[in-house]
C-alpha cells in the first residue's frame, strides 16, 4: 500500500479550525508529492476544499470510534489510515485512546500531536504557540511561518476586487453569549451607517435564530437586509461580496479576516490569542464587551 497521504485530524470550531489555516497550507507546499487530507466536520472539510485546495474527510463518518479503546473503525477510516504516512493530530494528548488507536491502526505513519489552546500564561498568539510545537519539525515549520507571513501581508484571496459600494455586513452573534456585544450596539451601528449612505447587511446562522429573540430578529430585519447562509460554502459566498465585515469574536469573523475582507472584530477578552488572521483586521477590546461604544466601531471602519 503506498503511503503518501498527510492526515490532519481537527474537531474544533470554526474559528479554532480557520487559525490553523498557515500550518494547512505549510504543510501542503513543504511536502508537495503528498494528498493532504484534513479530517474534520464535512461542511468545514468542504470549505478547506475550496479555500485551501487540500482534500477532506468528514470526522463524523466513522472517526469517533477512535476516542473509544481498542477501536474497529468503519473500512474507510481504516483504510485511510493505512495510507497515512504522516498524521497530525488536534484531538489527541498523545497518551490517550486516540493515540493508541492511531499507532495500532497507522503503525507506520509518523505521529504528531498539538495541541490546539495555548495555556493561559503563553504570551503570543495561538498561531505562534502552534508553530513552537514545530521546533523539531524545521521543514513544516518554516512553510508554515512563511504562510503566515503572507497571510498578514495579502490574506487568502488578495486578488478579489471589492466592489466600493458593496455592504458593510455585521455578524451580531457568535458560539457563546458572553462573547457578544448587545444586539441593540448592532442595530444602532447599521442605522448610522445607513445615515452616512452606508449599505449594512447582516448575517444571521442558526446561533443568532436560537438565541435572539422575535423582537430582536425583527428589528435586525427591518434595518438591514439578511443574509441567512445555510452551510459555510454559502458563507464564504456572502463574506467575498462586503465592503467590510463587523462581528464578535466568532468563526465568521476569523473568516473573513483571513480572507483579506477588512474587519473589525469585538472582544470582550484580551484580543492577544485569538485575534483573527488577515491583513485588514482591527480590533476593539473592552471588559464589559458593552462599554465599546457605537462611535468607536464606526472610528474603526473609517480607519
Amino acid at each position: 500500500m503506498l503511503r503518501r497521504h498527510v492526515l490532519i485530524l481537527h474537531q474544533g470550531a470554526l474559528g479554532d479550525f480557520v487559525v490553523t489555516w498557515p500550518f494547512v497550507l505549510g504543510v501542503a507546499r513543504a511536502m508537495p508529492q503528498m494528498r493532504v487530507v484534513v479530517v474534520t466536520h464535512g461542511q468545514k472539510g468542504k470549505l478547506a476544499e475550496r479555500v485551501l485546495g487540500v482534500e477532506s474527510a468528514d470526522i463524523e463518518h466513522g472517526w469517533h470510534a477512535l476516542h473509544a479503546p481498542d477501536a474497529d473503525p468503519p473500512e474507510a477510516v481504516s483504510r485511510l489510515l493505512g495510507c497515512a504516512r504522516l498524521i497530525y493530530s488536534f484531538i489527541s494528548s498523545g497518551y490517550d485512546a486516540v493515540a493508541s488507536n492511531l499507532a495500532r491502526l497507522a503503525p507506520e505513519a509518523e505521529r504528531v500531536f498539538l495541541q490546539p489552546r495555548p495555556p493561559d500564561d503563553f504570551d503570543g498568539h495561538v498561531c505562534d504557540y502552534l508553530l513552537s510545537q514545530l521546533n523539531n519539525r524545521p521543514l513544516e515549520s518554516s512553510f508554515a511561518d512563511a504562510m503566515l507571513r503572507s497571510v498578514a501581508e495579502r490574506g487568502l484571496l488578495p486578488g478579489r476586487a471589492r466592489a466600493a459600494n458593496a455592504a458593510v455586513f455585521i455578524h451580531p452573534g457568535s458560539g457563546s453569549q458572553k462573547k457578544n456585544w448587545p444586539v441593540e450596539r448592532f442595530i444602532d451601528l447599521a442605522v448610522a451607517l445607513q445615515a452616512s449612505g452606508r449599505q449594512v447587511r447582516f448575517i444571521l446562522g442558526e446561533a443568532e435564530r436560537e438565541r435572539l429573540s422575535a423582537r430582536e430578529l425583527e428589528q435586525l430585519r427591518s434595518c438591514g437586509d439578511c443574509d441567512e447562509p445555510a452551510t459555510l460554502l454559502a458563507l464564504l459566498q456572502t463574506l467575498l461580496g462586503a465592503s467590510a465585515h463587523v462581528g464578535n469574536d466568532s468563526g465568521p469573523s476569523h473568516l473573513a479576516g483571513i480572507l483579506g475582507v477588512p474587519s473589525v472584530v469585538l472582544f470582550g477578552r484580551d484580543p492577544k490569542f485569538w485575534k483573527p488572521l488577515g491583513p485588514a483586521v482591527r480590533t476593539l477590546h473592552a471588559e464589559p464587551i458593552d462599554a465599546i461604544t457605537v462611535a468607536d466601531v464606526l472610528s474603526a471602519l473609517r480607519s
